[in-house]
C-alpha cells in the first residue's frame, strides 16, 4: 500500500509523462487515485498536468466533497477537476478500480471526430488485455452528461474513447491505467497506418475465441468485453458469425502468445 505522499509523487510523475508524450495539452486531462475506501486524490481544475506539484492535488470523499487540504498546504480553495463526476461514476461502477486517467491523445480522439470506431478485433494484444475499445455517446465536457455517457460501457471495459473528448482508462493502480492509455493511442496509430496502407483485416472469429480463452486462463476476463460495438463476426447481436476477413496461420500462435505475455508484463499484470 502506498502512502498519500507516494501517491502524490506518482500522480505528478504520470502527469508529466502524459504532457511530454502529447497525451494532453495545456490544462487538458485529469487523474485520480483512491487513497482508501472513503477518500480520493484528484488533479485540480485549471492546472497543466505537466507543471503541477504534489501539493496541488486535491482530496475529496466518495461523494465529491472536500475531504482535507492539499498536503503541506493550508489552502483549501483549490478546486478538483471539473470532470470529478465522471471519476466518481467509474469508482461507483467498478469496485476493482483504484485509478482513473482521462487524457486527450490526438489520434484516438481524431478517430471519433472522423466517425471511425476502434472497437474491432484487430490487434491480438488489445483483444486480450482490453477487449475492444468502444466509443461513448457524445457528452458536453465537464457536465453530468459525462458520467452518464460512461456509465454502461465502463462496467465491461477498461478503456473507452469519449466522443470528441479523448480517452478514459482505468486500472487497479495508476501504472495499469496509464499503460492502457499508451495501448489505446498505439492501437490508434497502428489502425491509422493500416488504413493508409489498405484494408483493415480483423482477426478471424476462431482466433478471437482463442484469445478469450487465454484471457480467462490468465484471470483477466471479468471486466473485459470483446464484442461491444464491434459486430464484425456477428456475435454482438447473437449471430453465427461472418466470414473472416483474414486468415491466421496456426504457426504464428506461439509467437503471438509470447508477445502477449510481454505486453501483460508491461501492464504490470500477474498471471
Amino acid at each position: 500500500m502506498k502512502s498519500e505522499s507516494e501517491h502524490r509523487q506518482q500522480m505528478v510523475a504520470v502527469g508529466e509523462k502524459m504532457y511530454q508524450r502529447g497525451y494532453v495539452a495545456a490544462t487538458d486531462g485529469n487523474i485520480s487515485v483512491l487513497l482508501d475506501g472513503e477518500r480520493m486524490l484528484i488533479t485540480p481544475s485549471g492546472v497543466c498536468l505537466g507543471e503541477m506539484g504534489p501539493e496541488d492535488l486535491v482530496i475529496v470523499d466518495r461523494q465529491g466533497r472536500p475531504a482535507g487540504t492539499a498536503q503541506g498546504s493550508e489552502d483549501a480553495s483549490q478546486r478538483p477537476s471539473s470532470e470529478l463526476p465522471m471519476h466518481l461514476e467509474v469508482y461507483g461502477q467498478r469496485p476493482d478500480v483504484g485509478a482513473v486517467i482521462h487524457a486527450h491523445p490526438p489520434l484516438a480522439t481524431a478517430f471519433t471526430v472522423a466517425g471511425i470506431s476502434l472497437a474491432q478485433c484487430v490487434i491480438p494484444e488489445v483483444v486480450l488485455t482490453m477487449g475492444t475499445i468502444p466509443t461513448t455517446q457524445y457528452a458536453t465536457p465537464s457536465t453530468e452528461k459525462g458520467r452518464e455517457a460512461v456509465r454502461e460501457l465502463i462496467r465491461t471495459h477498461d478503456a473507452l474513447i469519449l466522443d470528441r473528448h479523448g480517452t478514459l482508462t482505468v486500472g487497479p493502480d495508476l501504472t495499469g491505467a496509464y499503460r492502457k492509455l499508451e495501448k489505446v493511442e498505439h492501437a490508434a496509430q497502428v489502425t491509422l497506418a493500416a488504413r493508409q496502407l489498405g484494408n483493415i483485416r480483423t482477426l478471424p472469429p476462431e482466433e478471437v475465441r482463442r484469445l478469450e480463452a487465454m484471457r480467462s486462463q490468465l484471470g483477466l476476463g471479468e471486466n473485459v468485453a470483446t464484442c461491444s460495438q464491434c459486430g464484425t463476426c456477428g456475435r454482438e447481436n447473437g449471430g453465427s458469425g461472418l466470414e473472416a476477413t483474414g486468415e491466421l496461420d496456426e504457426g504464428v500462435v506461439d509467437v503471438v502468445t509470447e508477445e502477449i505475455l510481454k505486453v501483460l508484463g508491461d501492464l504490470g499484470m500477474q498471471w
